[in-house]
């Protein structure tokens, strides 16, 4: 597997526009991780090129369906913003002088206490490489509880619910009375992880809201079976890391 992104990687320089280069290395990243990423075996090299082409034309086709989509949209009809930064302080970007309070957010916050790698692939379900961050070529500078608002093994996890309290009083400053929050966030223990998340949401100035025509399970929220989850997250029981939660939050007023 490592001979044969070697391969292509070295193959790069081939394609002339940026562009194009960081488009191949999305495709290796997709095929690399499909081959690699908590697999008990590792395919073939016939499988592992079947795949990258496979990668390469659901991309492209992809890439043009949404170009459509957007040339078919009014030209005034909407318009994009796209801030690469930490949500903490959010509210301090000068831009939003210019646009109005957002109607609906969308996040997926870090698990608290769930094992989670978000910048590692695991080698067989066990040794971690930082594969991703050579295929993409850049610098991986940060630890896990970057990516994952602090220590999972912090005892009553402190840490991640200060950050996540911080986090979701930014977007609370950025909304109003209209403006709906979801999240979909899973726990390790949601005995106690979920009511001091609830706390945390509560003293960042948002009030849970329960939707009754879409609750169907006894506590009135949202649960799923996350698709995808990693073998070890069922491990843990029917609720779990295996299993997600849906919350709806507005603007305490």
């Amino acid at each position: 597997m490592r001979k044969i992104l070697e391969l292509a990687l070295a193959t790069e320089g081939t394609l002339k526009e940026k562009k194009q280069q960081q488009f191949a290395r999305c495709a290796l990243l997709n095929t690399a991780q499909w081959a690699l990423d908590c697999r008990t075996d590792v395919p073939n090299a016939g499988e592992i090129r079947a795949h990258l082409t496979e990668a390469v034309c659901s991309m492209s086709t992809g890439a043009l369906l949404f170009a459509d989509a957007l040339d078919s949209l009014p030209k005034t009809s909407s318009r994009v913003v796209c801030l690469h930064r930490s949500a903490i302080g959010l509210e301090s970007e000068l831009i939003w002088a210019d646009l109005p309070r957002p109607k609906l957010i969308i996040t997926s916050p870090p698990y608290p206490g769930v094992h989670v790698l978000y910048h590692r692939w695991q080698i067989q379900g066990r040794r971690e490489t930082p594969a991703p961050f050579w295929i993409a070529g850049t610098q991986d500078g940060c630890g896990a509880s970057f990516y994952t608002f602090g220590d999972r093994k912090q005892k009553r996890l402190n840490g991640y619910f200060a950050q996540a309290e911080a986090t979701f009083r930014s977007l609370a400053a950025l909304s109003d009375r209209g403006t709906v929050i979801v999240q979909m966030v899973a726990f390790s223990d949601p005995s106690w992880q979920l009511p001091r998340y609830l706390e945390a949401m509560a003293n960042a100035g948002l009030t849970e809201t329960k939707p009754e025509q879409v609750s169907d399970s006894r506590d009135g929220r949202i649960w799923r079976a996350v698709p995808n989850r990693k073998w070890y997250a069922s491990q843990q029981g029917e609720i779990g890391p295996s299993k997600e939660v849906v919350l709806f939050h507005r603007v305490r007023i």
